[in-house]
């Protein structure tokens, strides 16, 4: 019994140092850094695994021989691990969060509190509810583009909408992959369209921007249908996502939708961990570039210059640009926090609304558990920028 004990206890060890070894050291692939976000963002359940499995291990160790070694040598490593994730944990609750902003409303109530209860149990507030699912929104180059769509637990009337557009490196993800945010959204008062669009390298650059336009037009047509205000729109993107949502904002008619969409115009966007710079020669993950910016752009800068400059949005930086909000891991092992910098600096020389947080130790994806560590200090910053534009 002791020795099947010691034997259960060994990989579930292992797959924990494994995780907190990638809190500290550069993910070597996407399954290593999965395990990074893992072990940052559910780290209180690390904690009390690996808490349980000392106790097992140093308490019913086999009597002697090599079972007892092994034994002895895993609890040291759950030991090792259950330090170095708890140090982690404390210290991205007790790191200030580096922030800039010309939003006093937004920022002056400072960041949330991390609740164990909120954590473990979610949020006891009301929850939206998904009204319709793999809706076509339009059909573009024989391609059915879909929405999901969530709603308020009470029948919307006049409600601000977002649209969702998910990450995926331009060329991969899809809609939905993260439903508890569109849920909790939803639950604000939001109707929330969580959209697909097509992908690299079938579609290039400006084919997905377009079909986010496409979206918003598709919102707007349907107001009345789903309880929408027209005039209160915004814009949610995650990484690739939120790139393709904020040239989507800012951006002007030089980039047409894919579809009949008069009028495009959205109040807010809020992008997360967004590649700006789009920076060829200079990125963190050598499969970021030139991969998916050949797939995305069709090349290198100096062959698809205009891209490039279409691609950025600090390109279309002006006095319409809406209210934006970045968000940004400051230890991010995809995008560098500079990119988030980049645009904030164009929206304070042209004196538009925004607000910058970076999170110094969180990661890209930090956002994937709604109720993880990181995401819980900046859900507040989220609820007041929303409510200050849309509201």
């Amino acid at each position: 019994m002791r020795i099947a004990l010691t034997a259960i206890m060994l990989p579930i060890v292992l797959l924990a140092l494994v995780s907190a070894a990638m809190l500290v050291l550069p993910a070597p692939n996407f399954i290593f850094f999965q395990l990074g976000i893992a072990a940052q963002e559910w780290a209180p359940w690390f904690l009390l695994v690996l808490l349980v499995g000392v106790g097992v291990l140093f308490g019913l160790a086999p009597p002697n021989g090599l079972w007892r070694l092994i034994n002895r040598l895993t609890g040291l490593v759950a030991i090792i691990s259950f330090f170095v994730i708890a140090g982690m944990l404390v210290r991205g609750l007790l790191t200030d969060l580096r922030v800039r902003s010309n939003q006093p409303a937004v920022v002056d109530a400072g960041p949330g509190t991390f609740r164990l209860n909120q954590f473990a149990l979610g949020d006891a507030a009301p929850q939206g509810v998904l009204r319709e699912q793999n809706t076509v929104y339009a059909e573009v180059a024989g391609e059915s583009l879909l929405v999901d769509i969530y709603v308020p637990p009470t029948a919307p009337v006049n409600a601000p909408a977002l649209v969702v557009v998910h990450g995926g490196s331009w060329r991969g993800g899809g809609k939905g992959d993260i439903p508890a945010w569109n849920r909790w959204a939803a639950g604000q008062g939001y109707v929330v369209f969580d959209i697909s669009y097509r992908l690299a390298p079938q579609a290039q650059f400006p084919a997905a921007v377009s079909d986010v336009k496409c979206a918003i037009g598709y919102v707007r047509r349907n107001a009345e249908r789903f309880g929408v205000d027209p005039q209160r729109l915004g814009l949610v993107g995650r990484s690739a996502g939120a790139q393709l949502a904020l040239i989507a904002a800012y951006s002007d008619a030089t980039i047409a939708p894919s579809c009949d969409a008069p009028d495009t115009s959205v109040r807010a966007v809020v992008s997360y961990y967004a590649p700006t710079r789009l920076d060829y020669y200079n990125v963190i993950k050598p499969e970021l570039a030139p991969g998916a910016l050949d797939d995305y752009l069709g090349g290198p800068p100096e062959a698809h210059a205009e891209a490039y400059r279409q691609a950025r949005p600090v390109t279309w930086v002006n006095q319409n640009t809406p209210a934006t909000l970045l968000l940004h891991g400051g230890r991010d092992q995809f995008i560098r926090p500079l990119d988030a910098d980049v645009v904030a600096d164009a929206l304070a020389q042209a004196n538009r609304p925004y607000t910058m947080i970076e999170l110094p130790l969180a990661n890209h994806g930090f956002d994937f558990n709604l109720h993880g560590v990181s995401n819980q200090q900046v859900q507040p910053y989220v609820m007041r920028f929303l409510a200050q534009a849309l509201q």
